[in-house]
């Protein structure tokens, strides 16, 4: 019985008020929309392929910074455009393939340290989809299996919710998945949600594309949801499917969502009221967003005068203020760094706000000190020898204090006569590896680094 209650206690915690109303989001153009519906969205979402926002694109926190208040981010597996190819299979995923890159979005995740929801790989049920299980014939896709789907699912919300190698380790095995090297930062719900989302009916509709068939169990699911859009005229669309995936949700103790809605081509305002009676009458609904916000695009509601008119009257008035999950995240700012992180010195005093995180995938610090006078005139964050751009350093520093986790310390390293540029390394563990003195380019020095070594520091003495 004890069991039972916990298990109760915490499907309630997970759950959303029975007759909340739900906030309102969108894809594209924000401020374009609110102009068009009168809407104050809350939520906007971008689709990334795998390797954006680390490999190529704007960096993640660039990224997230443009989609406030609550970013929601569609990962899939589509290769760096112009190309349409796969860069990682589901299969792949699962097993370890692409967990440099997972590890990089939890990070990321962390130093954010916002209201956030992540989609990966959604409408799965949909064989347009590079994901997808099926071909549109119904033949099975090798790698993309819903068994290969349920497992790559898993392990990206394991990995983005994060925690210690050693539980994560616990929970991957458990699902015959090998595991991670490295703690990672913890990013817990509700301030991360992770949802699963598939197309309402899906396409090919055959027994074995069935969107349950993907659902990977509702311990690595924060948030259940569903697409629909109208491709007809007379509301036409799979709305018993929706309800179906709705009655899923119920049953999983877990709130729902309509990530995508729209209309594809057509003005069909039957369909937008049809959605805003959903949406009053399925209070676990936490997010509703359109698709989307776009000149030109066939799902954009501009050219549509009937579904705008019946979205500015119905839809638009039904929207809900920023959650307090949200809110509370979004009022403490950023969390403090769990990653690598950077504080320069005057004269062995820390300067103040002088604190700079690394980016997602520095394993390397470079310091460029005038040899005359010991100020520091410049810093740069290294991957693999390849330098990721400067970091702002206040004038007149001459002395910094690194660090690899928070609250990491070591007394100061003083530069040797001569020396001109200061390195460090550190590994995936976050453990410093080695660091040296050069000048002008030359080996000078090299510094004892002791095994475990999370911190280090330099001075001019």
């Amino acid at each position: 019985m004890r069991g039972l209650a916990v298990a109760l206690l915490s499907a309630l915690a997970v759950a959303a008020p029975a007759h909340a109303k739900p906030v309102l989001g969108i894809t594209g153009d924000l401020p374009r929309f609110q102009t068009l519906t009168g809407q104050q969205s809350i939520v906007h979402q971008a689709f990334v392929g795998w390797g954006q926002g680390l490999s190529y694109g704007s960096p993640f926190v660039t990224l997230f910074g443009t989609l406030e208040p609550v970013p929601m981010i569609h990962l899939s597996t589509g290769a760096r455009p112009p190309s349409k190819q796969e860069a990682i299979t589901p299969a792949q995923i699962a097993s370890g393939t692409g967990d440099s890159y997972l590890f990089a979005l939890n990070q990321t995740i962390s130093q954010w340290g916002k209201a956030i929801y992540v989609r990966p790989m959604a409408e799965m049920n949909n064989y347009g989809n590079l994901w997808s299980g099926f071909t549109k014939s119904g033949a099975a896709k090798a790698g993309h299996s819903p068994t290969d789907y349920r497992k790559a699912f898993a392990r990206i919300y394991l990995i983005l919710h994060g925690g210690s190698a050693a539980t994560l380790n616990a929970k991957l095995r458990r699902l015959g998945l090998p595991g991670v090297a490295p703690d990672l930062a913890s990013n817990p719900f509700p301030r991360l949600r992770v949802v699963w989302s598939p197309l309402a009916g899906g396409n090919p509709r055959i027994p074995a594309n069935a969107a349950q068939n993907y659902y990977p169990g509702a311990a690595y699911v924060d948030v259940d949801g569903g697409d629909i859009f109208e491709e007809g005229l007379g509301d036409t669309a799979p709305w018993r499917d929706l309800e179906a995936l709705y009655t899923a949700a119920v049953a999983h103790h877990r709130p729902f969502s309509v990530p995508e809605w729209g209309l594809f081509g057509v003005d069909d305002d039957l369909f937008v009221t049809h959605m805003c009676r959903f949406l009053k009458g399925h209070g676990r609904t936490e997010e509703a967003g359109f698709f989307e916000s776009k000149p030109g695009a066939l799902f954009d509601i501009a050219p549509k005068p009937k579904s705008k008119r019946a979205y500015h009257d119905c839809i638009t008035p039904y929207g809900a203020a920023l959650p307090s999950w949200a809110q509370g995240a979004a009022a403490s700012g950023p969390a403090t760094p769990d990653g690598p992180s950077v504080a320069f010195t005057l004269q062995g005093q820390a300067i103040a706000s002088s604190g700079v995180s690394a980016p997602v995938g520095a394993n390397g610090l470079e310091v460029n000190i005038a040899p005359a006078t010991g100020v520091i005139g410049s810093a740069f964050w290294i991957r693999d020898g390849h330098s990721l751009g400067p970091m702002t350093v206040p004038s007149g520093a001459t002395g910094l204090a690194f660090q690899t986790k928070p609250g990491a310390a070591s007394p100061p390293i003083v530069r040797p006569t001569g020396g001109t540029d200061f390195h460090v390394v550190w590994n995936a563990s976050d453990v410093i590896t080695s660091a040296w003195w050069t000048r002008v380019g030359k080996m000078l020095a090299q510094i004892p680094v002791a095994a475990g070594q999370t911190a280090i520091a330099m001075t001019q003495g």
